[in-house]
């Protein structure tokens, strides 16, 4: 019964993948290549290379976009795994799929560079980045650039939580290799889960990689791809950057019409490449100096989200950030930002940021801006003391 269950889940998915290469080809993939977010809807992304958290520390190249791009046949076997794994009460978190080969060369090319161990205490500690070729983990040529490797992970449904692995993404060593004996008997139960998921649906494991795995009948098991990591149109029709600037636009017109602010949106972009909110600047209308655009945006997104931590979203703003909304954006983990108007642009119609960036560069000292004394550290360091003690996250 199971079996049959499942085939007639794959031929289901097989006919959506199938529908879903227009999207894709609409927004400038090659044929026979998806977006994994249009494929799984309930699939989470956290891509590492988009952004800093991995082994080199920054973006790679050929990112350029936070979204996941599969062949057709991988897409549709992941999406069955997905299925098995929601029936036992977990999502899938994806790190990685589609990679191209200029990201690769990149991967080579800081490999060669010795002296950049930025990132070792976190994801190779006890390797030496010297034999990091030959112990296999960084190679001229992946799989993932044949476009039927995917990275991931399991999230439990009911608290939102990544499971317990036993080692991270991308951690170079024999802990994150399939069948160590250096985790718990819990954290293999966790792995194996994951494991029985994929085989059931056509991939094979890769041994020194617990979240690796490829699929078995790849459909270009030869080729190696260059296209890049985007959402960005190339054929002229609207990408999810142009439909961030109309929808940022769009609300900033409005409140500005109202008396509400000033002339700026915001929207942010979520992950998986859509527009999860966009605001507007509501200084006037909300008596508060701090209702910024950007502000105000990233208020609605925690929210929406039900975190403090906007890790791997894009901001996209009408002008350029102001001091306290750079400020913000960094609090929130936000590591991106894209703007329209230059601030000239906002100086020529009576915005100045200027003298901020003057008052932090001069050391704070202009009292004629701001006048800044020190009273009560005794009594305040005590409070700071007591937090300590509770061993409290720190955001």
């Amino acid at each position: 019964m199971l079996r049959r269950k499942v085939s007639l889940i794959l031929v289901f998915l097989v006919l959506l993948v199938t529908l879903n290469i227009w999207s894709a080809l609409a927004q400038g993939l090659p044929e026979g290549f998806v977006y994994l977010s249009d494929v799984i809807e309930t699939a989470q992304f956290d891509i590492r290379y988009y952004g800093e958290n991995n082994f080199i520390g920054s973006r790679i190249d050929g990112y350029e976009a936070p979204t996941a791009i599969a062949t057709v046949e991988a897409a549709a076997a992941l999406a069955q795994a997905a299925e098995l794994l929601e029936e036992q009460g977990y999502y899938i978190k994806i790190f990685d799929a589609y990679r191209p080969q200029q990201a690769v060369d990149h991967f080579v090319r800081w490999a060669g560079d010795l002296a950049d161990q930025k990132m070792k205490s976190v994801f190779y500690p006890d390797v030496d980045k010297s034999r990091l070729f030959e112990l296999g983990y960084i190679a001229e040529k992946s799989g993932h650039t044949r476009g039927s490797v995917v990275d991931l992970t399991l999230v439990e449904m009911a608290t939102g939580e990544e499971v317990d692995m036993g080692s991270g993404f991308d951690f170079f060593g024999p802990i994150s290799h399939h069948g160590t004996d250096l985790i718990t008997a819990e954290q293999e139960k966790n792995r194996n889960i994951l494991r029985d998921a994929m085989l059931a649906s056509g991939f094979e494991l890769y041994p020194e990689e617990w979240w690796h795995y490829i699929l078995q009948d790849e459909p270009y098991p030869d080729t190696y791809f260059d296209f890049p990591v985007s959402l960005v149109s190339t054929n002229g029709r609207p990408g999810v950057m142009d439909e961030a600037l109309e929808k940022a636009i769009g609300e900033a017109r409005r409140t500005m019409n109202e008396d509400l602010g000033g002339p700026f949106g915001a929207a942010i972009i979520d992950v998986d490449g859509t527009v999860l909110c966009v605001a507007s600047n509501t200084v006037l209308g909300d008596h508060d100096p701090t209702a910024h655009a950007e502000v105000n945006a990233i208020r609605l997104a925690a929210k929406m989200k039900g975190t403090h931590d906007l890790s791997g979203t894009v901001i996209y703003a009408t002008g350029y950030p102001c001091p306290m909304c750079l400020g913000a954006i960094i609090w929130s983990n936000i590591t991106e930002v894209v703007y329209g108007c230059r601030p000239e642009d906002a100086e020529a119609i009576g915005f100045r940021d200027d003298f901020i960036y003057r008052f932090i560069e001069d050391g704070r000292n202009d009292a004629s801006i701001l006048r800044i004394e020190e009273y009560g550290r005794e009594q305040c360091l005590e409070l700071f003391e007591e937090y300590a003690k509770l061993s409290k996250v720190i955001y």
